[in-house]
C-alpha cells in the first residue's frame, strides 16, 4: 500500500515531511511549536499496509529520544501508530499538503 508524499499532520497538530521512494520512507518530524521541544528524522520500510521506522531526535530541538514505530496505513492519505518504542506516541496521522516550509510558510 502507498501513502501520499508531502506533509503529514498529527492528531497533536505536529508535523512530518514525508518521502517515500519505492518502499523506503524518510521523513523529519517536528513538534508544533517549529521543533522546539523535540525533532527527529526517520527512516524504514513499508511491507504491505504497514511502515517499520527507526527515529531519533536531533539536537534541532530539546528531546533526545529516539526507537523505532510501526504504523498502520489506512488510505493514501490517513495512517496510525500502533506500536512504539521511544515515547514516540501512539497517535492518527493525515496528510496535510504536497509541501510546507519549515515554520510553516
Amino acid at each position: 500500500m502507498k501513502i501520499k508524499n508531502g506533509v503529514w499532520k498529527s492528531v497533536a497538530n505536529n508535523t512530518f515531511w514525508i518521502h517515500v521512494i519505492e518502499n523506503k520512507v524518510f521523513w523529519l518530524g517536528m513538534n508544533s511549536n517549529t521543533g522546539k521541544d523535540w525533532c527527529h528524522v526517520g527512516n524504514g520500510i513499508i511491507k504491505e499496509n504497514k511502515i517499520y521506522l527507526d527515529w531519533s531526535d536531533i539536537p534541532a530541538g530539546e528531546g533526545d529520544l529516539h526507537g523505532n514505530i510501526v504504523i498502520e496505513i489506512l488510505t493514501e492519505s490517513e495512517m496510525k501508530v500502533i506500536e512504539d518504542s521511544g515515547n514516540f506516541g501512539l497517535s492518527e496521522w493525515k496528510w496535510f499538503a504536497e509541501k510546507m516550509n519549515i515554520g510553516g510558510n
